[in-house]
């Protein structure tokens, strides 16, 4: 059986055990915010570049080929950015490292080595992902080289040049009827706009190449993290979009969390153990500089009704 482990402080740990929940945080509040924006804004002028390389007839705004073409991409880039700049656009993550007792993971997330590493069940987490109306990804994170990311970055750009090619096309054939007409505009930046933005939520499955020594795996929504007031507060309701924007919205809808500090409020989600699979939690790692006792955490553990996890004391040398 292979396990996921989150290492935190004792606060935050148990508070997870507290809760039987996992916490999903706002990846804008993290200091791995700067994955989501790994392929941005360079991917804008990848796409440019590749059109340019290869034009073909393309309508935008009463502009044609390459000046409809930057249009659009300057169009959009003005929209995710400021998406990005007042926080609308984000995403809700859990992380876990496939190491129980790493030293780095320790000092880096677990208060100095204090706190805390839970395993869950990768096969639990996995199974939760994979059903058909999942709205969550279970991603092992690839380390990447910055020539690595160019290439990623252009093979991105390719497929969303080929789905320019006929779009526009499809758009009048199937919807607007009229070519014309500002509604085939209006969506024609709009899929660019969904195409974007699945670009840089898959942006989370990757990291430089100088972090390999974590070995991470996250946990996160597939669509970014909604935060419309209208969408995610009060009665549910339904709403259209692309798949899964109403399934997100109804996850997401009255559970939107805050932590306080003294300058900033960071959302976050709950994920309750009994969506996931109640025997997610197989083992507790204390860490090296944790004074709780077996006994003490055997007893919390049956108080809170958790049974068969098997409980560990890192062997780390901690210096």
């Amino acid at each position: 059986m292979s396990l996921l482990y989150h290492y935190a402080n004792n606060h935050k740990g148990f508070g997870i055990l507290d809760d039987k929940a996992i916490r999903l945080s706002d990846i804008r509040k993290s200091n791995d915010y700067e994955e989501l924006i790994l392929f941005y804004p360079d991917i804008f002028d990848e796409i440019l570049k590749l059109y340019n390389s290869s034009q073909f007839k393309f309508q935008y705004n009463n502009q044609n080929d390459e000046e409809a073409m930057r249009s659009i991409l300057h169009e959009s880039y003005i929209y995710i950015s400021e998406s990005i700049e007042n926080g609308d656009f984000s995403n809700f993550v859990f992380c876990f490292s496939e190491k129980e007792d790493m030293l780095s993971q320790w000092r880096g997330y677990a208060d100095d080595g204090q706190g805390i590493s839970i395993g869950f069940s990768k096969e639990v987490l996995e199974d939760k992902c994979n059903k058909k109306s999942s709205i969550f990804r279970l991603e092992r994170v690839n380390y990447i080289t910055d020539e690595k990311r160019k290439e990623i970055i252009n093979k991105m750009a390719r497929k969303v040049i080929k789905e320019f090619k006929g779009l526009r096309k499809w758009i009048v054939s199937n919807i607007t009827l009229d070519d014309l007409s500002p509604d085939t505009d209006v969506l024609l930046f709009l899929n660019l706009n969904s195409m974007i933005r699945s670009i840089m939520i898959d942006s989370l499955k990757y990291k430089k190449i100088g972090f390999k020594e974590e070995k991470e795996w996250r946990l996160f929504l597939s669509n970014q993290a909604y935060k419309n007031p209208e969408w995610v507060t009060g009665k549910d309701c339904y709403y259209r979009g692309s798949n899964g924007f109403s399934e997100t919205l109804s996850f997401l809808r009255n559970k939107i969390e805050f932590n306080i500090t003294d300058n900033n409020i960071s959302p976050y989600v709950r994920l309750l153990f009994s969506e996931i699979g109640d025997s997610v939690i197989k083992e507790i790692w204390l860490g090296p500089k944790n004074c709780i006792a077996i006994k003490d955490l055997e007893l919390y553990l049956s108080q809170h009704q958790y049974n068969d996890i098997k409980i560990c004391r890192s062997e780390t040398s901690y210096c």
